[in-house]
């Protein structure tokens, strides 16, 4: 942590009616609530365009991914890494 941060830091907690545990604690809290909703509207624009993830990878199953364009492949491992994410991210935020 920068010393910059480390002042400001307690300052606020200094103003605020919490400590700087619980301050640090809301910050995180709020990038991983930032995080999600990011993934969320990741996922929906993927959804709008396959409908499900099994769709997507019965589409692959049955058609394969042409040589000229990985779209699919592409978009399948995307949706995959957004799911692995969303996972962690619901995980890191039941512990706070």
């Amino acid at each position: 942590m920068t010393v910059q941060t480390q002042r400001l830091l307690k300052q606020a907690a200094a103003i605020l009616p919490a400590s700087r545990d619980e301050l640090m604690l809301r910050g995180i809290a709020a990038e991983i609530t930032d995080r999600i909703v990011a993934l969320k509207k990741s996922e929906r624009n993927l959804q709008s365009k396959y409908q499900t993830l099994g769709g997507l990878e019965e589409q692959i199953k049955r058609g394969g991914v042409s040589p000229d364009d990985h779209t699919l492949y592409t978009d399948l491992l995307e949706w995959r890494a957004i799911r692995h994410e969303l996972a962690a991210l619901m995980n890191l935020l039941e512990t706070l």
